[in-house]
């Protein structure tokens, strides 16, 4: 549990940098990311870090499907 804060944590703080920088801040924490379009997936916390212009604007969730 308190390593799932701890990601979410370090998840929220990521609003406003590149994607670079997300990726490689995601990378160094050992967290698992999908990188496909304007998103970087992070399945375990089923959330959607959202890019325009190369820098995160918002962190979405998602609902896996049924």
């Amino acid at each position: 549990m308190q390593n799932l804060i701890e990601q979410n944590q370090i998840i929220e703080k990521l609003l406003g940098h590149s994607r670079h920088y997300c990726l490689q801040t995601l990378s160094r924490e050992g967290i698992d990311i999908v990188s496909f379009g304007h998103w970087l997936a992070i399945p375990s916390q089923q959330l959607l870090l959202v890019f325009r212009h190369q820098r995160c604007v918002a962190i979405d969730d998602y609902q896996l499907a049924a």
